[in-house]
């Protein structure tokens, strides 16, 4: 699963530490409650949905009742339903198109690794493998489009009008007046919609293609078309079959980058899949490194044909946080990143009042409607009577029993949501991590709140979250360079878009391009920590200019002249380009520099003047 939590002009106040968080192990008294967050934000509140260290170290690491399940794709299906019910699979819940043969498959919880282990012995199995948590990267302080020079590139090469990039992410706030409407917009995550109650998505949607207008920020690609997949729950996480069904429709929508901000250090053969076949259909895939200040890989960024991408601050100088190794592309701006994000607000309405609430971390969050059980301190089975079964378990905090335990011993007694109030501060809810993910939403409110709802007898509750306001925040991580590159890619594929061209821009010369033209960092010609150095989209874009737009001007000074034929035959006599097609010197995209490319050179070369 995938974790968020990362991720201004409205509202750039204090810098304001993330919620108070549990720590994993500790019992819920106010003295094991430690302010020790990852992420810091400028304009908004604690406790509207970022997650905190402790949250991104206790995600558990696959669905605990489906897998991934690939098959060989000429066996009988009759045999594959009967391979997989002998292993101790249960039905299919759904298949991924852009892998042929792949299949969502459930299982009893508990037996995943068992499943997946009889599965991979067995002939006509490609893989089976646990549906594996993915997280999204981020992490702290407060400043990029100019470091990319995107600014200076969009007056001659536009701001990646034609370009669609689809971001996966945790959802968007659909109605930020600094970000387009979307071309497309779905949630993959079962049970909740599009819209993003924890920022993460909004934010690295701004970094892409905020509006260029008199609001906030603006993107790196302002003019591109945006899609949304909702991958990732208000807890900031999600499944591998979430993100992989969601790579598929994007493919299916149009997109021309997939940009995902998320990731963890297992790799998966299904998510691989999805991946490979998305660059091979024509998509660039650009995933964040990570915030392991290690060289540890990191998946999806570290899959064949992802750029992973790590991160600097504004002196150019890698992000202490920032991912590394032999698997990094390109570098781009990571701290304390100004982008759009929605103001979140949690209630829970009983008696006709609408009382404050926090989602608490780990919990699917969204919106429930139900009665409420008073269960006490929830420690024991026999704190849940039977009633509770359907309805939503109310239990009082403190009793030195976690969170965790409180939430888990209600689903085990069959409840659809939980409810902790406070055992201290009077009208204060608190902001608390479930070390575990909940499928069912988990709310604190305060401690006269909760005395109120525990006179009450079989009260009706609902939960609900909703957008209120939009604002902006600075965030840092990995999270944050991943969209700059997104958005460098998008003014790039807008560039080329805006004339004919009798071949597609493949995703492998996009990425050729920008890696050769990125400025060269730490030392010389590409390392493990900048990669090929950082992404400058005039650069870039002056390189495609004089291959795909102004043909033979390799300088882009606006001349074809004595300086861009010495280029060209440095390419020429290399005869293949070396990135594949509208690369080195190839004019007329068919992945080689040969005689045809040097009539078109020397065709301009004769106009001198570009058009």
């Amino acid at each position: 699963m995938f974790k968020a939590g990362f991720v201004g002009c409205a509202g750039m106040a204090l810098m304001a530490t993330l919620s108070l968080q549990a720590v994993a192990g500790q019992v819920d008294t106010p003295s094991a409650i430690l302010r020790d967050s990852v992420e810091s934000l400028d304009g908004v509140e604690p406790g509207k949905g970022f997650a905190s260290r402790e949250v991104l170290e206790a995600v558990p690491r696959f669905h605990p009742s489906q897998i991934l399940v690939r098959m060989e794709p000429f066996v009988d299906r009759a045999a594959q339903d009967e391979t997989l019910r002998a292993a101790g699979a249960g039905q299919t819940l759904r298949t991924i198109g852009i892998v042929p043969g792949l299949r969502v498959v459930s299982v009893a919880p508990g037996t995943v690794e068992a499943v997946c282990a009889a599965l991979n012995n067995q002939p006509g199995v490609r893989y089976a493998s646990p549906d594996y948590v993915r997280r999204a990267h981020a992490q702290s302080v407060p400043y990029g489009i100019t470091l990319v020079k995107a600014d200076i590139a969009w007056a001659k090469y536009g701001k990646g009008g034609g370009a669609k990039v689809a971001v996966l992410d945790t959802g968007l706030d659909l109605s930020h007046p600094d970000l387009p409407a979307t071309i497309a917009n779905a949630s993959f995550v079962p049970g909740l919609t599009v819209d993003d109650y924890n920022q993460h998505g909004t934010h690295c949607s701004g970094t892409v293609l905020g509006l260029d207008n008199t609001e906030g920020v603006i993107g790196v690609g302002p003019n591109a078309s945006l899609i949304i997949g909702k991958v990732l729950n208000s807890g900031g996480y999600g499944v591998d079959s979430w993100i992989a069904t969601a790579i598929d429709w994007a493919v299916l929508q149009g997109a021309d980058v997939i940009s995902m901000s998320l990731g963890e250090d297992v790799p998966d053969p299904a998510l691989e899949d999805a991946c490979l076949n998305a660059f091979n259909a024509g998509v660039l895939v650009v995933a964040s490194a990570g915030n392991a200040a290690n060289s540890a890989p990191n998946y999806p960024a570290s899959f064949p044909g992802v750029m992973s991408i790590s991160a600097v601050d504004s002196d150019s100088q890698l992000a202490s946080f920032s991912s590394f190794g032999p698997l990094v592309s390109v570098t781009a701006p990571g701290v304390g990143v100004l982008s759009t994000v929605p103001t979140v607000t949690s209630t829970v309405t009983f008696s006709n009042v609408a009382r404050a609430a926090r989602n608490l971390s780990g919990s699917r969050g969204g919106s429930l409607t139900g009665q409420v059980v008073y269960c006490g301190f929830g420690g024991t089975s026999a704190d849940f009577p039977p009633s509770v079964a359907g309805r939503i378990a109310h239990v009082r905090r403190g009793n030195a029993i976690t969170f965790q335990a409180k939430a888990q011993n209600a689903v085990d007694a069959g409840a659809i949501g939980v409810i902790i109030s406070n055992n201290t501060g009077g009208t204060v809810p608190f902001d608390g991590n479930l070390n575990d993910h909940f499928a069912i939403p988990v709310f604190s409110i305060s401690q006269n709140d909760g005395n109120t709802l525990q006179a009450l007898t079989l009260p009706t509750a609902s939960f609900n979250q909703a957008i209120t306001a939009h604002t902006y925040a600075s965030l840092s991580g990995t999270s944050m360079s991943c969209p700059h590159t997104s958005g460098t890619a998008a003014v790039l594929i807008g560039l080329f878009k805006s004339v004919a061209q009798p071949a597609p821009l493949p995703p492998a010369s996009l990425r050729w391009i920008m890696e050769q033209t990125a400025v060269d960092l730490g030392a010389a010609g590409r390392d493990d920590f900048f990669g090929w150095g950082m992404v400058d989209v005039k650069a870039g874009a002056d390189y495609l200019y004089g291959r795909a737009v102004c043909r033979g001007d390799l300088n882009a000074d606006g001349f074809v002249d004595d300086s861009d034929f010495v280029t060209f035959v440095g390419f020429y006599n290399e005869l293949v380009t070396p990135g594949g097609a509208w690369t080195g010197g190839d004019f007329n995209g068919d992945d080689s520099t040969d005689d045809a490319d040097f009539v078109t050179f020397a065709n301009s070369y004769d106009a001198l003047i570009c058009p």
